[in-house]
């Protein structure tokens, strides 16, 4: 499958499905940004820093709580996606949401936010939330061979899908997410 059809097989089916939602007091939203600039399309994935008080040096989308003055979850993602990356919300254009997840201890809702950027600026990482920038293949993710189980520490050691790619390694929710992504849309 091409990369167009792909995306096009992602909007349709996005914009179709009934997606589930969850309820909790705490809601959060990321942003699951798909490259379509010419090359090979590839997520933007982050690397958190150490000095954050959760999810310290973990792989991620840009992404965080919801604030009382967000409009929507898809206004949380954008805006943090912003202020993560310097990525600009009018350099995004949405494809639809992702199933809602729960963080690990259930506390926080999460809700996926899929949008496509066609012409990638310069990123600007915030330094004190993001250690590093950087993209994977779509195409390399679709591959189950470079999956594996692994036991991650987290809050407790536990067993995650985990991607290795370039130093980092993608487990936990963002690996959910990806799995998810590439469950609507195989690649």
């Amino acid at each position: 499958m091409s990369d167009r059809d792909w995306l096009e097989t992602l909007r349709a089916t996005l914009a179709a499905r009934e997606r589930t939602t969850l309820e909790r007091s705490m809601r959060a939203a990321v942003l699951v940004p798909i490259v379509d600039d010419g090359g090979s399309l590839r997520l933007i994935l982050t690397r958190r820093t150490e000095e954050l008080p959760t999810h310290r040096g973990q792989v991620a989308f840009p992404g965080g709580h919801a604030h009382a003055d967000d409009r929507d979850v898809v206004g949380t993602a954008l805006r943090e996606a912003e202020e993560e990356i310097g990525l600009s919300s009018d350099r995004v254009e949405v494809f639809g949401l992702l199933d809602d997840l729960l963080t690990r201890d259930g506390a926080v809702a999460v809700t996926p936010i899929v949008g496509r950027v066609t012409d990638l600026p310069p990123l600007r990482p915030a330094p004190e939330e993001v250690a590093r920038v950087f993209t994977i293949p779509i195409a390399d993710l679709a591959v189950p061979a470079r999956w594996s189980m692994e036991i991650m520490a987290g809050s407790g050691p536990i067993a995650h899908r985990a991607f290795h790619h370039d130093g980092e390694i993608l487990w936990g929710l963002s690996a959910r997410i990806v799995t998810h992504l590439l469950t609507l849309a195989p690649a």
